[in-house]
C-alpha cells in the first residue's frame, strides 16, 4: 500500500493476493491513520536525491530536458528542475504536517476495487476498516496555481557536450474539447504519423535511430492538450531533418495518410485493447478515470466499436486541428560549451 499527493488531491493504492485482503485493508487503515516522521528514512532519501542530482547535471540531456520543461511552463515556480539547492529547502516537520492534514478526512475519498476477490468476503473488511476511517465532511476542491502552456512560437538551442549529437524536441499545444471522441483522434493520429515519421526520416533518410510522437491532455484546471515530436541525428542534420519533419506535418493536413497507416494503427490498437481487457490494472485505471472525468463507464466496453469507426479523414482533421503552426516550442540540444537562456 502507497500513499501520494499531488496538484489536484490525494491518492492511495495498493495490491495483495487474495489471502492477503485483510492484510491490504490493515495497511490502508494505519496509512491514514498512523503515518510516522523518520528522521533517518528523511535522510537517506535527500542523500539519494543528492547523489542523483550530481550524476544528472553532467549530462547535456539534462540541460535539454530542463530548458524544455520550464520554457513549457514559462518559469512557473512548481516547474522548477530539481536542483541541490531545492534539497535544503525539504523539511520533514511541515511534509509530515502537510500530510496529516490531507489524510486527515476519508470522507472524499472513493476506492475502487478490481481483481479476483468475492464480494460477500469483501464487505465486512469494507466496513471495518474503510468505515473506521476518519470523517470531518471537508468539501473541498483543487486550487489552480496558473500553470499554462505559452502562446506564440518559442525557440531555443541549448549548446551542451562533446559528443556529435544532436536532440530535437518540438511541442504543439493549446486548448482541447474534452470528450471520448477528441482523445482517441488525438491519440490515434499521434500513433500514425509516428509511424509515417520513422519510416521518412530513419529508413528512407537513415537520418535517426528513432523519433517519437507523443500526445497528452488534461482536463483540470484547464482543458489543454500537447503533442511532441521528438528525434536525435548528427548536428549538421538538424535544420535539414527539422524542415522534412515540417513538410510531413503539412502534407498531413493538406493530403492526409494513406488506409494502410490507418489500418496499422488499429490492428495495434485492436490487439492492445484485447490484452487491456484482462488486466487488473487496466480495469482499475479505466474505471477511476471515467469516475474523475464524470464520464461513462460502459464506454470502456465500447472502445472495439471506437477502433472500428477510425478513418483516414479523423486523422487528418486531427492533424488540422492540433498541428497549430502558430503555437509551438522548440529546443534543440548542440555540442558546446555555452548555453542559451
Amino acid at each position: 500500500v502507497s500513499s501520494g499527493i499531488d496538484g489536484l488531491g490525494e491518492r492511495i493504492s495498493g495490491n495483495a493476493s487474495p489471502e492477503d485482503l485483510e492484510t491490504m485493508f490493515q495497511l490502508i487503515y494505519l496509512t491514514f491513520t498512523a503515518p510516522r516522521a523518520d528522521r533517518t528514512a528523511f535522510k537517506a532519501f535527500q542523500s539519494r536525491l543528492r547523489g542523483f542530482l550530481e550524476n544528472r547535471g553532467a549530462r547535456p540531456e539534462t540541460a535539454f530536458a530542463d530548458t524544455l520543461s520550464v520554457t513549457l511552463l514559462q518559469y512557473h515556480l512548481r516547474a522548477r528542475p530539481w536542483s541541490e539547492s531545492m534539497l535544503d529547502e525539504l523539511d520533514l516537520q511541515r511534509s509530515f504536517d502537510i500530510y496529516q492534514e490531507r489524510f486527515a478526512d476519508a470522507s472524499d475519498f472513493t476506492f475502487f476495487f478490481v481483481g479476483n476477490f468475492d464480494p460477500p468476503k469483501l464487505k465486512p473488511l469494507v466496513q471495518v476498516y474503510l468505515g473506521g476511517l476518519p470523517s470531518l465532511g471537508r468539501r473541498e476542491t483543487w486550487k489552480d496555481v496558473g500553470m499554462r502552456y505559452p502562446k506564440g512560437v518559442i525557440e531555443k538551442t541549448v549548446w551542451r557536450g562533446q559528443e556529435p549529437k544532436s536532440l530535437i524536441r518540438m511541442v504543439f499545444s493549446g486548448p482541447f474539447e474534452w470528450s471520448w471522441e477528441n482523445r482517441y483522434a488525438l491519440g490515434s493520429m499521434r500513433h500514425a504519423f509516428e509511424i509515417k515519421l520513422m519510416e521518412v526520416l530513419r529508413e528512407d533518410l537513415g537520418g535517426t535511430y528513432g523519433v517519437g510522437v507523443g500526445s497528452s491532455r488534461s482536463h483540470y484546471p484547464t482543458s489543454d492538450y500537447s503533442l511532441s515530436i521528438t528525434f536525435g541525428c548528427n548536428p549538421e542534420r538538424v535544420e535539414e531533418l527539422t524542415q522534412v519533419v515540417f513538410s510531413q506535418i503539412d502534407s498531413l493536413k493538406q493530403v492526409g495518410l494513406p488506409q494502410s497507416y490507418i489500418d496499422k494503427v488499429k490492428e495495434i490498437q485492436r490487439r492492445d485493447n484485447e490484452t487491456d481487457l484482462k488486466e487488473n490494472g487496466h480495469w482499475l485505471s479505466t474505471l477511476r478515470f471515467y469516475y474523475y472525468h464524470h464520464e461513462d463507464p460502459h464506454n470502456l466496453l465500447k472502445v472495439g466499436n471506437r477502433i472500428d469507426s477510425l478513418t483516414p479523414e479523423v486523422v487528418q482533421e486531427a492533424a488540422q486541428r492540433y498541428f497549430d503552426l502558430e503555437n509551438y516550442v522548440k529546443v534543440v540540444l548542440k555540442p558546446g560549451k555555452t548555453e542559451t537562456p
